[in-house]
């Protein structure tokens, strides 16, 4: 564990019958932070945060909390309250009730426990609802509910396995915008398992990105976005082109790379610890709001790629568009721009483009594995 880890994650390994979960990985988490552990089903997220909360036993490695060693430390007695997509609360309790039940579990009084009961669902602005029955309460009011039972013990630390994502799109902004107040409050820190790179995103102060049981990538949001160390996080952002290819050029500050749309340049980046040999496989990512597109019989700067397609798709996101567009070569990229943008070029399914970025924008992948 490093000095300033307040949880930390050693080797850890998960194997089941037939099944490697989770391959040996590592951890450190500040006290305070809030983490974000994203990937897509079955990478091994949620067996991470129930190994945290002591409801799976690693078959290798070691977890601390605080400095301890959590090998011998039950569920119970570990103070990791977990807020489950399914919620799970006790449908035969009252709102207040449901609350005060760990504090209950914990030997508070009754008395006392309702009263803290009450003020955490106030401070949830759930007041007056402590009598009501669960089946009473919209979505939006549950959830909330479940996350007032998590923090009614004043944890250091709280898990949430993707609390949000049985909700409509807006009671979700809602209730990250709730969480991201809890979090600067309270000052706790928070793990959060999530499939959607926009909670992470205004959430999270860093992301871990896993795949296939391992730790692809992790760090601030920005910078996983902007700068993927692997071809897996480049696809998994989900707003970038990777184009693979061979190095073809290199000197002290750029390299050329050979791809199906001919040589493309990029800058050597500051995550390169050594430069492939010429020849030797290469990729580079362009983020979709770093390309630009224009007809295809407009001229194109000339120090600036220019790449030939055909619009296959587009997806309207509130004043945000993202268009799909198959290269000549058969590769698809993605370019996103402002909705205001297609007053001045309309595009449709089949339209033919052409797009072009700015070379520095480019970002030389460190791995293609």
């Amino acid at each position: 564990m490093t000095s300033e880890s307040y949880v930390s994650l050693h080797d850890i390994d998960m194997r089941y019958p037939g099944h490697h979960a989770v391959k040996g990985i590592n951890l450190d988490i500040k006290a305070g932070e809030f983490v974000a552990l994203m990937g897509p089903s079955g990478c091994g997220k949620s067996t991470t945060l129930r190994m945290i909360a002591g409801l799976e036993t690693p078959t290798g490695g070691k977890i601390t909390i605080g400095g301890r060693d959590m090998a011998e430390v039950s569920a119970a007695e570990r103070d990791t309250p977990m807020v489950w997509q399914s919620l799970a609360l006790f449908p035969f309790l009252s709102v207040e009730d449901n609350v005060a039940f760990p504090l209950r579990m914990k030997g508070v009084p009754p008395k006392s426990a309702r009263v803290r009961a009450n003020e955490w669902l106030e401070r949830l602005n759930l007041n007056g609802m402590g009598k009501r029955a669960v089946a009473q309460l919209s979505g939006g009011q549950r959830q909330r509910v479940a996350i007032a039972r998590a923090l009614v013990t004043q944890p250091s630390i709280i898990l949430l396995d993707e609390p949000l994502s049985a909700l409509d799109a807006h009671l979700r902004v809602h209730l990250q915008t709730e969480l991201a107040r809890l979090h600067r409050e309270l000052k706790i820190t928070f793990i959060y398992v999530t499939h959607s790179q926009s909670e992470a995103f205004a959430l999270a102060d860093r992301i871990v990105v896993m795949s296939d049981g391992v730790i692809e990538q992790a760090g601030p949001p920005r910078e996983v976005y902007r700068a993927p160390q692997t071809p897996f996080v480049a696809e998994f952002m989900g707003m970038n082109t990777l184009l693979r290819g061979s190095l073809r050029e290199k000197d002290a500050t750029d390299v050329v790379i050979q791809t199906p749309e001919g040589p493309m340049r990029a800058p050597i980046n500051g995550a390169m610890q050594t430069l492939p040999d010429l020849g030797s496989d290469a990729g580079l990512v362009i983020g979709a709001d770093r390309i630009s597109m224009m007809p295809e019989t407009a001229a194109s700067p000339a120090d600036q790629p220019r790449v030939l397609g055909e619009v296959v798709g587009m997806d309207f996101v509130g004043s945000t568009q993202t268009i799909f567009i198959a290269s000549d070569a058969g590769i698809e990229f993605r370019v996103q721009r402002l909705e205001h943008a297609a007053e001045t070029f309309p595009v449709h399914l089949g339209s033919r483009v052409a797009m072009t970025w700015t070379p520095k924008h480019a970002w030389l992948l460190p791995r293609l594995s």
